[in-house]
């Protein structure tokens, strides 16, 4: 290689120079660039990693969401159904508990005196219920078929409590007081 560059002239080889100095000048800018570039590269790889990770993360909380929506979407429709069949309309909730009592009564077999009627709140809900208290007298059989036929009956009627006040007088009888309630939306 020394042997090409003695013949060349002054000129030639500060032209050579130049030329070696500005070709060197530009390997160093590409290697510049090029571990610029790199970098650049292993962060945007590391953010698109982060950008996935977090797409999942949303993904799977929409999912989340998704699943939650529909659930409460079919209790929405449960409590519509429970509030048309199941359910008293809040304006005849009273006058309604009263005609389902002597649906009651009747194929029970009881004739109850002093029904007490009330109302209550259920807390943090926009359920109410109306309750009626009433006292008979009869035999064992007669509270079974009473329980019987609340229990099938297509209100949401629940006998929230049976006091036995006397029991055996006369024999065989007992002296019951029964509190129904039943619910509505207010």
């Amino acid at each position: 290689m020394k042997e090409l560059i003695s013949l060349l002239d002054m000129r030639e080889r500060r032209l050579a120079a130049w030329l070696g100095a500005c070709l060197g000048a530009a390997a160093c800018l590409l290697i510049f660039l090029a571990v610029r570039a790199g970098a650049q590269a292993g962060r945007t790889a590391r953010a698109f990693d982060a950008a996935g990770a977090q797409a999942k993360a949303i993904d799977a909380e929409r999912e989340a969401a998704r699943v939650s929506r529909d659930a409460w979407a079919g209790a929405q429709k449960d409590i519509a159904k429970l509030k048309g069949a199941w359910m008293y309309d809040p304006k005849e909730a009273l006058r309604g508990l009263r005609l389902d009592l002597e649906k009651i009564f009747e194929p029970s077999g009881i004739a109850a005196n002093d029904i007490v009627y009330g109302y209550a709140t259920i807390p943090r809900t926009r359920i109410q219920k109306v309750t009626a208290e009433f006292r008979f007298t009869a035999n064992y059989l007669v509270l079974k078929r009473l329980l019987d036929v609340v229990e099938r009956f297509p209100k949401l009627l629940v006998a929230e409590k049976v006091d036995f006040l006397g029991i055996g007088k006369p024999p065989g009888s007992l002296e019951l007081r029964v509190s129904l309630a039943g619910y509505y939306e207010n």
